[in-house]
């Protein structure tokens, strides 16, 4: 037929010719009406190869090619499922599945999306172990979409041993397509109910160029028609004399009523619009050339083929235009069908499954329908039984550095030490507040100190918090109340001690004078309020602006951008800015606590803690020292981050409060700690023993009967110290020259408590004493006490 003559009139040589199914037949077929001068036409051969200029000249097809339909499978992930993490399992010995590869991996890149090839070897046949052992990278990669790229001849091995490595299955989802596709949605199959292959099968997708979309009206319209062609007998009888002749019963080539009244498959839609558009195009081409088909005056084979590229009419299987870039059929102007696999029927040991229609592809509006008839599915099944769509990927470990037990458990025991010795130091304050050790401490200065500790110590417990113990919103509770807790309770300890100190510097400063003072609490509080304002302004614009959250951020993740290893803590923005104005306040309130404590360095009172102050601050230094450092190397480890901070406030705590509160506990004991009665540090010195027991029973004194020397006795108060100072002079030299054992014995005076010349302290004891039972707190006039008539008369016993 194609060596035919064009110029026969009677057997005329054909202008063009449908060509076969399948690619290879069509490449070889090609070749010869290209030499020929004929245009072939294919209905289904899809391979990217027939899309050469120069090897298939006259070559076209109204079925997308290859590269087109491989479009489809990542953009229905994509754009229905919202997958962007899948993987392809294909036939590497196979050129179809490598081009299938390449189309899907360009069409990823362009939409931002990521492919795990997974190619499998087939030559020679494998095993099933083999098989596994090819898919263990997509077991290792832990996605739970493929794209199966194989023929049917390799579907049963490859899915049982994708079942069975845990790569198919519940939990899984692959969509296959291309051959493979057509045959699971045209043909029943029947499954061992219950084995590896059937429960691989459940609840997958197949994608297929249907050739028609049913419910549409082009598809509609043409079904009908083809019912027709069965219901009338001349039709009929006409189409089965053009049929070839059976081959012995292998192939029955004539048709049917009953067959023209089942749905046709892609290759006759396909098929009939091949023939459709040859017509148009030849009516073209003769226009276009002018032929007038005699002597041989028609269109050639080259000008039929470029009237071909430019059909564009609407058809049962949508949109029918070509290229415009190749020769194939564009490959989003047909419909694709979408089918769930799902069983037919089923037996006690067997189950029927086949591709059930759920959506499809409409060319003409570019977007993806559900089919809404009342026997198709509304809802797709999935594998697990479900119609919930899977991840896109499994669960995998993830490292939150979370806080260890240990640690936590650790720092909680740190915190709660803080918590009673506050609680105890505190109720110890307000029982024995009365008690001279306590009064001249200054009890309300105490109980601040307390109730910093004690808000320091709740800080603690909120820095040990994290999803290990504590939803999100109580974490977030504690991101907001841990700087509150410790920086006001930082600012309140250490502005105690300062306004403490301030007050105690205040007093032994007037005393030196002589001078009559009065000295209340609130006169020393307003650098404590300045501090605890300042911190309070600060955190309160801090949670205005920008308040703390608990946030988790991801250290480290795979290629899929699952997170590996992630760490949770408190952010915000400009969270330095806010925590360094709160560490130069409290800063200032450590700097004048420590400058207070110098400038009372050598005051000799009940009073002075300048000693145990020194003490608790150099501990303080220490643990910042060292502790500060290390916190910036731990920074990227949670657990010993909080080991580390814990510990740091434990010793600011602890340190301040036995260094304040234990002395006296050993004082109410008589227990006297670092130096003798009769040393320099002691706090009173050249004393008599009259003057002793009146220390000793201060507890039972009314003090309220002591007075200061008023007016004009202030003017007299100098000459006095002067004979005070030449009569106990007097009595020291006269006790070096002639020495009485009765008058020592009843006027014992130890010679080291006699200090040199010049020291009023020898002459004139102040003891400054606090009356906390007024009150508004006040130093009186009558609690600086001058014993200057009491030591006259021991000096006149000596």
């Amino acid at each position: 037929m194609i060596t035919r003559s064009p110029d026969s009139i009677a057997r005329p040589q054909p202008c063009a010719v449908l060509g076969t199914l399948y690619s290879d037949v069509s490449r070889k077929f090609a070749t010869v009406t290209g030499v020929f001068d004929i245009l072939q036409v294919a209905p289904s051969a899809s391979s990217d190869l027939l899309d050469n200029e120069i090897s298939y000249p006259l070559f076209s097809r109204t079925h997308p090619s290859d590269s087109g339909t491989a479009n489809l499978p990542p953009k229905y992930l994509r754009e229905v499922l919202g997958v962007q993490h899948f993987a392809v399992v294909y036939i590497s010995d196979d050129g179809y599945g490598l081009s299938y590869l390449n189309v899907v991996q360009d069409y990823a890149r362009a939409n931002g999306m990521t492919v795990l090839s997974v190619p499998l070897t087939f030559f020679p046949s494998p095993s099933k172990d083999d098989v596994k052992r090819q898919l263990r990278v997509l077991l290792n990669s832990n996605l739970n979409y493929v794209i199966g790229v194989f023929f049917r001849n390799n579907y049963d091995v490859i899915m049982e041993a994708a079942y069975e490595l845990g790569v198919a299955g519940p939990g899984k989802m692959w969509l296959f397509c291309g051959s493979l596709a057509n045959f699971l949605y045209e043909n029943s199959h029947e499954f061992i109910k219950g084995s590896a292959l059937a429960n691989a099968t459940y609840g997958n997708a197949i994608i297929t160029d249907g050739g028609g979309a049913p419910g549409t009206p082009k598809y509609e319209t043409f079904l009908e028609e083809w019912r027709k062609l069965g219901d009338d007998p001349d039709t009929l009888a006409y189409i089965n004399s053009k049929q070839p002749a059976s081959n012995g019963g292998l192939f029955d080539f004539n048709r049917t009523k009953e067959w023209f009244h089942k749905p046709p498959n892609d290759v006759a839609i396909y098929s009939y619009e091949a023939i459709i558009g040859i017509g148009i195009s030849a009516c073209k081409a003769a226009v276009d050339d002018s032929s007038d088909f005699q002597d041989g005056d028609v269109f050639s084979g080259e000008e039929h083929h470029a009237a071909f590229r430019n059909i564009d009419f609407v058809s049962a299987s949508g949109r029918v235009t070509i290229g415009p870039d190749n020769f194939s059929r564009n490959d989003l102007s047909t419909y694709y069908i979408v089918g769930n696999l799902l069983p037919l029927n089923s037996t006690k040991t067997t189950v029927t499954m086949q591709g059930k229609k759920y959506s499809y592809y409409d060319a003409l509006n570019t977007r993806w329908n559900i089919y809404r008839g009342s026997g198709e599915n509304q809802q797709f099944i999935f594998s697990d039984g479900t119609t919930i769509a899977p991840p896109q990927l499994g669960q995998i470990e993830e490292n939150m550095n979370l806080i260890s037990g240990g640690v936590r458990a650790f720092c909680l025991v740190l915190a709660t030490i803080i918590i009673l010795l506050s609680v105890c130091f505190l109720s110890c304050t307000v029982a024995m507040q009365k008690k001279t050790v306590f009064r001249m401490s200054q009890p309300p200065f105490l109980i601040m100190i307390c109730i910093g500790t004690f808000l320091m110590a709740t800080g603690i417990i909120c820095l040990s918090m994290d999803e290990g113990v504590a939803t999100i919103t109580g974490l977030n509770a504690s991101c907001t109340l841990m700087p509150w807790l410790l920086s006001i309770g930082f600012v309140v300890t250490f502005a105690a001690l300062f306004s403490k100190l301030w007050r105690i510097n205040k007093l032994v400063k007037a005393s030196r004078g002589f001078r009559r003072v009065t000295i209340t609490i609130f006169d020393v509080l307003v650098p404590f309020l300045i501090l605890l304002s300042m911190n309070t302004i600060i955190l309160i614009i801090w949670q205005s602006i920008s308040p703390l959250r608990w946030e988790r951020e991801a250290l480290k993740t795979n290629q899929y951008d699952q997170v590996i290893a992630s760490e949770g803590s408190c952010n915000s923005k400009n969270s330095t800015v806010y925590i360094s104005a709160l560490l130069v306040v409290n800063g200032i309130a450590i700097i004048l606590a420590c400058h207070q404590a110098y400038i009372g360095r050598n005051v000799r009172t009940e009073m002075n803690e300048s000693k145990q102050l020194g003490m608790a601050m150099i501990c303080i230094f220490q643990s910042c020292f060292f502790g500060i450092p290390l916190l910036f190397m731990t920074s990227s480890n949670r657990s010993a981050y909080l080991f580390i901070s814990s510990s740091v406030y434990f010793v600011v705590c602890v340190s301040t409060l036995l260094c304040i509160f234990l002395p006296k506990f050993f004082k109410l004991r008589g227990i006297r700690l670092g130096t003798a009665e009769n040393s320099r540090g002691a706090s009173v010195t050249g004393i008599s023993n009259r003057a002793r027991r009146l220390r000793s029973n201060m507890d039972t004194i009314d003090f309220e009967s002591l007075t200061f020397p008023r007016d004009n006795q202030d003017a007299n108060m100098g000459e006095r110290l002067k004979t005070l100072r030449a009569s106990q002079k007097d009595a020291k030299q006269k006790k070096q020259s002639t020495p009485n054992k009765e008058e020592q014995a009843l006027n014992p005076v130890k010679e080291e408590n006699i200090e040199p010349e010049g020291e009023p302290s020898n002459c004139s004891v102040i003891n400054v004493i606090i009356n906390s039972e007024r009150s508004t707190d006040e130093i009186e006039e009558g609690q600086i006490v001058n014993d200057g008539e009491a030591q006259t008369q021991d000096m006149n016993d000596l």
